[in-house]
């Protein structure tokens, strides 16, 4: 499983509204499936025009996770798309995830 780190951007002049969030993680699941990965689980956060998250794929190495990912939101983004129209900014693995280099916040 590799921790791919997500950015999406709608095209100027969008009107204002976020995208749900249980329909774009529905969108990515089964886009995913049908290229040949599996999308574990995913923490998606959604802001007026913008999209973040950080997706765990399932897939045959690093790199195959990455491209099938940036497959998915192409598909996800593209004509008759979930997210027609928005921009791919980020599709890209986490390193400080992947070396588990984040460090748990100290306890008083």
């Amino acid at each position: 499983m590799y921790a791919i780190r997500l950015e999406l951007a709608a095209p100027d002049g969008t009107p204002p509204g976020e995208p749900a969030v249980p329909a774009v993680r529905a969108a990515l699941t089964a886009l995913l499936r049908a290229l040949g990965a599996r999308l574990d689980h995913a923490r998606i956060r959604t802001d007026p025009g913008a999209l973040a998250g950080i997706c765990y794929v399932e897939a045959d190495g690093l790199l195959t996770a990455e491209r099938r990912l940036a497959d998915a939101c192409r598909a996800l983004t593209g004509p008759g798309g979930l997210l027609s129209g928005w921009m791919l900014r980020r599709c890209e693995a986490d390193p400080w995830i992947a070396l588990a280099l984040y460090e748990a916040p100290a306890e008083s």
